[in-house]
């Protein structure tokens, strides 16, 4: 059954229905810092190799300059080792692929099963860590595109140590321009990060001055702050540097959330929230059939092994497209609507930057003016990715296109964006099918189990509010958030996928995640070395209203 309790004045969570993507131009503005990072880590090592006399591998390039990708928005002291273990698997990847396409005999039966297992394995575990860590954006697309890059390189006889070479050379380029920025700015990423937590509580303020306190609106703020306390733990200045500006804002505005006041001057500042869980814990939590990540990773297989075989059925020279568009329509566990939504954007796209590949495969760019037209489909990329999809896969098609090629260039132009258009209906029409059909009710199983995390999570803190004073319990009011962050996540996509299921059982499922977030308020209003007057009160959950 699901949480028991008086129902909330909690609205259900919005269910997106646009066809359309949002569009604005500061959206786009706050994005150029990545899109020329995202540029130069291609461009810089890519016009090295021209200059050099080898204008031919340029685009070998690109599958390291995607690691890059993986460090925005992190700080300093972290960013340079998340490149460097992103580029290492992405040279595993290539290396893997081209070690395998060496070694293909045509398109027989075996060949393609081993090479559609290889990419839909690699898929799935990036998936099932991507989605039970949290991490987010960009996913594990780019290390089965290039995986599938590798295939397809090895197989034209590429030599797989160059292949390894080249990819490490943008993987180079990656580290260098990931880390440029702390010559200008070290704090840049914390600053921006304080500030985003600032602003998301004095919204939420805003909005509870106005109206009833809402799960949503706790959630928005809370996971914000969250994050923010992350990236200074990554940069290292909660443990090194306990009374830093950038501690003390933070602490104000998670105070402020927490209707906890100021801070005390006699109070040690080092008592901060701690970071997220570390990602063993993560990994090992969604080890289990109700769990999110792992329904999404059984999805992402499935439908990957499908797009792949029926790709393949339909003789298509380049079946690993249709692998490569179930993965980027399902890689981050969306629910069936923005799922779909997320599917027609890519169809839409796909067509349009098709039309655009065809006419950059027909100029036959090659050193320099190849760098610079890659170089700005990149930047488009980063630039559009979180306003505008449909845009932003205008820009993904030529360059998934070239980078998929893996430098074999000899099929007819109208042959490859045919079987390009054909390979990606076949991966979105394979990718919507999985969302309905495929563990059609997890969203009520993940629902229901994260309200027991939850519970699980407060009796845990209550138990050891008992006996121990408020501020030993840092690390369990920690958990507490992230499975209050889960639980709201589970609330969100079964709105989406049943709207009238979860209506009735919402209300008992929003006082439950209020009420985390009220024991999290409670912690914060105790003062430093002393025991919580009431604890037993937070785990009767008749009061939960």
């Amino acid at each position: 059954m699901t949480s028991t309790g008086t129902a909330a004045p909690d609205p259900l969570p919005p269910v997106a229905r646009e066809r359309m993507p949002s569009f604005s131009l500061s959206s786009v503005a706050r994005r150029w810092g990545p899109g020329a990072r995202s540029a130069s880590a291609f461009a810089i090592p890519a016009s090295v190799l021209a200059a050099t006399g080898h204008a031919n591998a340029v685009l070998f390039v690109l599958f390291g300059a995607f690691a890059v990708l993986y460090g925005d928005g992190r700080a300093y002291r972290v960013r340079g080792w998340v490149v460097l273990v992103a580029g290492l698997a992405l040279m595993a990847a290539i290396g893997l692929g081209g070690v395998i396409g060496s070694a293909r005999a045509g398109l027989d039966a075996g060949t393609v099963a081993i090479e559609i297992a290889v990419l839909v394995t690699i898929a799935m575990i990036g998936t099932y860590v991507v989605n039970a860590g949290r991490l987010g954006p960009p996913g594990p697309l780019f290390f089965t595109l290039t995986c599938a890059g590798g295939l397809v390189a090895g197989g034209a006889g590429v030599d797989v140590r160059e292949l390894v070479s080249y990819t490490a050379f943008g993987v180079g380029g990656s580290m260098l321009v990931s880390m440029a920025g702390i010559l200008i700015d070290r704090r840049k990423p914390e600053r921006l990060a304080v500030a985003a937590a600032s602003a998301a509580v004095d919204a939420y303020l805003a909005a509870r001055a106005d109206g009833p306190d809402t799960a949503a609106g706790r959630h928005a703020a809370g996971e914000i702050i969250s994050h923010a306390w992350a990236v200074l733990y990554d940069a290292g200045i909660s443990e090194r540097a306990p009374d830093s500006p950038l501690v003390t804002e933070l602490l104000d505005a998670h105070r402020r959330l927490n209707d906890a006041g100021p801070l005390d001057p006699g109070e040690d500042p080092r008592l901060v929230p701690l970071a997220r869980p570390s990602l063993r814990y993560r990994l090992r939590r969604s080890l289990t059939p109700n769990a999110h990540a792992l329904v999404t990773t059984l999805r992402v297989g499935f439908a990957c092994a499908v797009a792949g075989v029926v790709g393949w059925l339909l003789w298509s020279p380049h079946p690993h497209w249709a692998i490569l568009t179930a993965l980027i329509v399902l890689q981050l566990g969306p629910d069936r609507v923005r799922g779909r939504i997320r599917a027609e954007h890519r169809m839409a796209g796909t067509i349009v930057g098709s039309g655009l590949f065809a006419l950059i495969y027909h100029l036959s760019p090659s050193g320099y003016p190849l760098i610079a037209i890659v170089a700005v489909l990149l930047f488009g990329i980063e630039v559009f990715i979180p306003s505008n999809y449909a845009l932003a896969a205008v820009f993904i098609t030529p360059v998934a296109l070239l980078a998929g090629l893996g430098g074999a260039t000899d099929q007819a132009i109208g042959a490859l964006v045919g079987d390009r258009v054909l390979e990606t209906v076949v991966g979105v029409v394979v990718a919507v099918l999985v969302l309905r059909l495929l563990l059609p009710h997890a969203y009520r199983r993940t629902f229901l189990w994260t309200e027991t995390r939850v519970r699980a999570a407060i009796e845990t803190l209550v138990e050891h509010l008992r006996t121990e004073p408020v501020d030993r319990t840092m690390e369990l009011r920690r958990d507490l958030q992230f499975e209050l962050t889960g639980a709201m996540r589970g609330g969100v996509d079964a709105a989406h996928d049943d709207a009238a299921w979860t209506r009735a059982h919402w209300p008992g499922h929003a006082a439950l995640i209020l009420h985390g977030y009220r024991l999290l308020s409670a912690c914060w209003a105790v003062p430093q070395g002393e025991r919580m007057a009431d604890p037993e009160h937070w785990i009767e959950w008749k009061r939960l209203g």
